[in-house]
């Protein structure tokens, strides 16, 4: 219980005596954390395209294995 009571103590202290340099690094980080979320749209909207692309495909090529393997019509 020590220990932790000396951990918690240290952290606060870093984080009292590194505040600022903190603060900074959020103001410094906002253009790549923007470039970042733009990056995540642009392969949002490629892989969607290609997962819409995708299921035709796999539509087209299971309709055509179940017509192929379908018993034919009995003309009665």
């Amino acid at each position: 219980m020590y220990r932790f009571i000396v951990g918690v103590v240290a952290g606060a202290l870093a984080a009292w005596y590194w505040a600022d340099d903190i603060r900074q690094l959020e103001t410094r980080t906002r253009r790549m954390r923007s470039k970042a979320a733009d990056a995540l749209q642009a392969v949002d909207e490629r892989v969607e395209g290609f997962l819409d692309g995708a299921k035709e495909q796999v539509s087209t090529t299971l309709h055509a294995g179940q017509d192929a393997i379908r018993p034919p019509r009995r003309a009665d």
